[in-house]
């Protein structure tokens, strides 16, 4: 019989901040493309330019950590809430 979620969390069976590979093959598309285009822009631009443009690059990443974050919590608390209104599973006790 599966374990709860709990259970699994508790023991490390579950490490939230380990991420499988992104399997959808618009991604390696999407990466070669930003790749080429960064390369474009470091032989165009100045020294003191490209550093300013990976400045951008990294305060991008930055914005866009804080939304996955800001993601997962509300996806994750969206999935307790219909959780906690689920029915309990036939005559059984529920388990989270």
């Amino acid at each position: 019989m599966r374990e709860s979620m709990i259970h699994e969390l508790y023991y490390g069976n579950i490490s939230p901040w380990e991420r499988r590979r992104i399997r959808d093959p618009e991604f390696a598309v999407l990466t070669d493309k930003i790749d080429k285009m960064v390369t474009h822009f470091e032989t165009l631009l100045s020294p003191e330019e490209y550093k300013k443009f990976e400045e951008m690059q990294d305060l991008q990443a930055q914005a866009g950590a804080i939304q996955e974050v800001e993601l997962f919590e509300y996806a994750f608390c969206t999935g307790v809430l219909f959780d906690s209104t689920a029915p309990p599973a036939s005559g059984r006790g529920r388990r989270l």
